[in-house]
């Protein structure tokens, strides 16, 4: 495809959009660049005048929570609709917040830690429902997923920059501005969809069990799936987490680890939806199998490499590039595994699954890392490798997905309902 087809292609994909999931994305976008708990809340923890043990202990419990919030909110979004829990754990994020504003007691500010943190994780799996539902057809779900993205990556984006301007420590300020931020994102949820189209849709508690079509050879091989990307997960993890401390020891300084982020928020940001394009062409075991890849090998050339700025910026562009043909795809993935009915659930599992990565992974590698150094990158690049081998095995497509540039988009109301699933099948 040329240069000029694929700049008419994602034209034509953005203007293909239907408004919804322009509103879903901006309230995403305004309740992540609220998100100062993510980056704060260890020192927010440690300024209230509890213990090293407690900090830790409330930050596992938000961890736990937070997987727990994901699996729940997928299944009451299927049970009633993702919009009713989107708006809920918006208002219920927001109050949590404006009471941590107000400087409550130790006791009450670790409890809202936990419950901010779990409604947080919550708005995840009902939003990518929602994105799924708008999808016209199984070749558009990775455009859309990866157009979400953007919203989400730009709010994560936003977030150190305001903190920043509001005062890194001021955590009173920022508190109120994230409760703002969430009743702003529930607002804009309740005032702008329309329902009309929804007429007639039954709710997934009102039809009957439905056919696994997705996964016709039973649970299991879903299962494996889903713990295949956790795991990538927890490997992906290690670039924000064991990679530092591998450059801190070779350098002596952190300015250049600072910079391959700026490197990788900025490719992923500007990079991901015009890729997705092109991935959607592909079956979605190709996609996956090698973002995996890729990403694996440019977390290994950079951490085995790291004495070497040239490798480091290699591996951090090959790292970056994995990232973005994996991460909208496995969403596709996870909407094309669930029963019709179950979308949200599934986007949980997912959810749920991934963020378990994201607080063990870091743990096991750095810990890893201490005992073995630079073996320590072998053993993630042999993981990584592994979960792609999984990935290729497991998963069994049709042929490459046909073209959607001209397809229709659903109606708005499609937020209201759960979505069927098709695409993606495991041996």
């Amino acid at each position: 495809m040329s240069e000029r087809d694929q700049s008419l292609g994602l034209v034509a994909t953005l203007r293909s959009m239907p408004r919804g999931l322009y509103v879903i994305g901006l309230a995403t976008l305004i309740s992540r660049s609220g998100g100062f708990l993510a980056i704060f809340g260890s020192i927010y923890l440690t300024s209230i005048s509890i213990t090293y043990d407690q900090a830790v202990a409330v930050l596992s419990a938000a961890g736990i929570c937070g997987m727990a919030g994901s699996l729940l909110s997928g299944r009451l979004a299927d049970r009633f609709t993702p919009k009713s829990v989107l708006i809920v754990a918006s208002l219920i994020n927001s109050m949590a917040l404006g009471v941590l504003a107000s400087r409550p007691g130790t006791g009450v500010s670790a409890a809202i830690v936990v419950v901010a943190s779990t409604m947080t994780q919550a708005f995840v799996p009902p939003a990518a429902a929602s994105v799924e539902a708008f999808a016209p057809d199984a070749a558009s779900r990775t455009p859309f997923f990866a157009f979400f993205r953007l919203f989400l990556n730009l709010g994560s984006a936003l977030s150190p920059m305001l903190a920043a301007v509001l005062g890194e420590t001021r955590f009173d300020r920022l508190f109120v501005y994230s409760a703002g931020a969430n009743l702003a994102a529930s607002a804009l949820l309740a005032t702008m969809f329309r329902t009309t189209g929804a007429r007639g849709q039954k709710n997934a508690s009102e039809t009957t069990a439905p056919v696994d079509r997705a996964n016709p050879t039973g649970v299991w091989p879903g299962v494996a799936v889903l713990a295949a990307l956790a795991v990538v997960a927890s490997v992906y993890a290690q670039y924000q987490s064991t990679l530092p401390l591998e450059i801190r020891a070779t350098h002596g300084q952190l300015r250049l680890y600072s910079v391959l982020l700026v490197v990788n928020s900025g490719l992923v940001i500007l990079g991901e939806l015009p890729l997705s394009l092109v991935t959607r062409r592909f079956p979605i075991r190709t996609s996956l199998t090698a973002g995996v890849t890729i990403m694996t090998i440019g977390l290994t050339v950079s951490g085995a490499f790291a004495g070497s700025v040239v490798a480091l910026v290699l591996g951090a562009v090959l790292f970056t590039a994995g990232e973005m043909v994996f991460a909208p795809v496995a969403n596709t993935a996870a909407a094309s595994l669930a029963p019709a009915g179950r979308a949200a659930t599934y986007q949980g599992y997912l959810s749920s699954g991934q963020a378990l990565g994201f607080a063990l992974g870091p743990a096991a590698g750095v810990a890893l890392y201490f005992r073995t150094d630079s073996a320590a990158w072998v053993v993630f690049g042999l993981t990584g490798l592994a979960c792609a081998l999984v990935l290729a095995g497991v998963v069994r497509t049709g042929p490459p997905l046909p073209e959607a540039a001209n397809a229709t988009p659903k109606p708005e109301a499609e937020l209201d309902r759960p979505s069927d699933s098709e695409g993606l099948q495991c041996d």
